[in-house]
């Protein structure tokens, strides 16, 4: 009767420790302790089969079963992990084997008993004493409600996770909406979404916001000459330190490639000063150099800013005013950035309008080449400039410091650059009908920096040459020294193919930029240009003449010739002369001419030699 009762008892409270509880170790810890406990055992185990990646499974075919250590009460014997217990694994991996309940008598006197939770593990009792077999078989249908509870832990279990990765999932496919790849800063869509309620929340609470375009400055001759990989950690680094400015009113966003927004809301009566005090910290952050695979790059930006709802109310248009404000400060080249002005819209329109004039102009044969031609100290011709001239059908003749500027803004630089080019090699070959001075070598062109990083740009080059049967060396290329500086590599490799051809290449307007020697000497120019700001009034300033002195002796240390620009008078004449510089170009000698009164200056030359 006694026996009974235990058994009962027994049975009652096994089921009650497997319960409810839904986290498998935490209900098998329970369940293993009442075992211990009311069984008197001397220990007790519990292995669990696992699937392929080691986690509990809810079935696992038998074929491919494999079982894991799961809880061991104690922990240890004699301070040995019961996992490393060589006698235990070897009854478990039997008792995995049969399949069926085993038991086992150790030499200490020690007795083994292993049972199966069905589909789910092995559990294993030490005892001092030999379990009767009425107890084995009551634990039978204990052990099937475990294994309930396992598959009902385990699919719970599942859910659970299930539920944390779709939530995760969620999470990451909303930030990804909301968030730029590279940066984790908001992208352009929830920057324009942002500033949609920005605005409403103005209009309705009286307040006033900004709107902020920054774009980094030489950034494209970096990401070009020195891979997207360098690019890319130098954008990365700069947003993470523009995401240090973001609080609760300013939100941060890239808007695409080297352009940054931000958004500035609830700024109260001193706004402007606000937005003074913003532009000044991004300036600061960009006073740290950007140190990237140990090497080090400087850089600025230009920044522009319109303010809601007083210039707009529309996402579309606070967007494009600062950008427009910040094309402004480009051209300015200003570290403070620029306001948005209705006059700044009248100007982009204007220059779209004089864009088309120039289009038309190439059309219409409205452009001609003037020549200057360049003389030696002993007034012998040895070449000319073709210099670009237009005839506005409006405003008569036109400088080329107004529309060059604008072309170059614009894709339009190559059409006019390829025409000058082809102009010049036609023109070449008209002068090669003619008996040329002996002392007279080549007419040089000018190339733009967008013409220069045309991939086809020297292909282009040898076409025109082919196409008009002239001389190579009769054709020659004036590059500026900052315009090369910043595609250096790739400017010294054209320059040496080009020199290969027989085609020489000119540094223009020299001493004007920031180059260091060590990128000079690697140049294979054969012509240093002296800026005219360095020529005019020479003979009166002495740094200028410095400043002369010291090109002319870097250039024949580089073994180039020199020429000096804008020379206009016998004085500046004279003191080059006398500083070892024989080559020039200026008004002194002649104004830049139309082909035909070119040609006739050429034939005189030609007459009195």
């Amino acid at each position: 009767m006694n026996k009974a009762l235990f058994i009962i008892s027994l049975q009652h409270e096994l089921a009650m420790a497997i319960g409810n509880k839904l986290d498998l170790k935490a209900m098998l810890k329970v369940f293993l302790k009442v075992c211990f406990n009311r069984l008197d055992l001397t220990s007790a185990h519990i292995h669990i089969y696992c699937d392929q990646s080691g986690m509990p499974s809810k079935v696992i075919p038998l074929e491919s079963t494999s079982y894991q250590h799961l809880l061991s009460i104690p922990k240890n014997k004699r301070g040995q992990a019961w996992s490393q217990n060589l006698t235990l694994k070897s009854f478990v991996e039997q008792l995995d084997n049969d399949q069926k309940n085993i038991s086992f008598q150790c030499e200490n006197g020690q007795y083994l008993f292993g049972f199966i939770i069905p589909n789910h593990g092995l559990l294993t009792f030490e005892t001092h004493y030999a379990l009767g077999e009425e107890v084995q078989k009551a634990l039978q249908p204990v052990l099937q409600k475990l294994a309930t509870s396992c598959y009902t832990s385990l699919v719970h279990d599942s859910l659970v996770k299930e539920a944390h990765s779709r939530q995760l999932i969620e999470e990451k496919v909303a930030f990804q909406a909301q968030h730029d790849g590279l940066t984790g800063l908001f992208n352009r869509q929830h920057i324009n979404h942002l500033l949609g309620s920005a605005i409403e929340d103005a209009h309705i609470n009286r307040k006033i916001g900004s709107v902020l375009f920054i774009d980094l400055n030489s950034f494209k001759p970096i990401n070009d000459s020195m891979g997207h990989a360098v690019g890319d950690k130098i954008l990365l680094t700069l947003s993470n330190r523009l995401h240090s400015l973001s609080s609760e009113y300013i939100d941060i966003g890239r808007f695409g490639s080297d352009e940054f927004i931000i958004l500035l809301k609830n700024l109260s009566i001193d706004y402007q000063e606000t937005v003074n005090q913003l532009i000044e910290q991004i300036n600061q952050l960009l006073t740290i150099p950007f140190v990237i695979d140990a090497n080090s790059y400087k850089l600025t930006c230009s920044i522009g800013y319109a303010f809601f709802p007083l210039q707009s109310s529309t996402v579309n248009n606070l967007i494009k005013f600062s950008d427009i404000a910040m094309y402004e400060a480009k051209r300015a080249k200003s570290q403070c950035g620029r306001k948005y002005q209705a006059a700044m819209s009248e100007k982009i329109k204007n220059r779209l309008d004089y864009v088309d004039d120039m289009k038309q102009g190439l059309e219409q044969d409205d452009f001609k080449l003037f020549y200057q031609a360049q003389f030696n100290h002993y007034g012998d011709i040895i070449g000319a400039e073709a210099l670009l001239r237009w005839q506005h059908p409006v405003h008569g003749m036109e400088s080329p410091a107004v529309y060059i500027p604008i072309a170059e803004e614009s894709d339009l630089i190559l059409a006019i650059g390829q025409w000058v080019l082809e102009q010049a090699c036609r023109d070449i070959k008209k002068l090669e009908k003619f008996t040329l001075p002996n002392s007279f070598n080549k007419v040089s062109i000018n190339i733009s920096a967008k013409q220069l990083m045309q991939a086809d740009f020297q292909e282009k080059i040898l076409n025109a040459i082919k196409q008009n049967d002239i001389p190579a060396e009769r054709l020659g290329l004036e590059l500026t020294e900052n315009l090369l500086v910043e595609n250096i590599e790739d400017s010294i490799k054209l320059i040496a193919s080009l020199k290969e051809k027989s085609i020489e290449c000119a540094i223009d307007d020299f001493g004007t930029g920031y180059s260091s020697l060590t990128y000079l000497k690697r140049i294979p120019a054969s012509v240093l240009k002296i800026d005219r700001s360095f020529v005019a009034n020479i003979a009166q300033c002495k740094e200028s003449a410095a400043i002369a002195s010291m090109i002319i002796s870097l250039g024949k240390t580089l073994k180039m010739d020199i020429l000096a620009e804008g020379v206009e008078t016998l004085e500046e004449f004279n003191s080059l002369k006398d500083l070892g510089c024989y080559h020039y170009q200026g008004f002194y000698f002649s104004t830049p001419l139309p082909f035909d009164e070119f040609t006739q200056l050429l034939s005189l030359k030609t007459n009195n030699e």
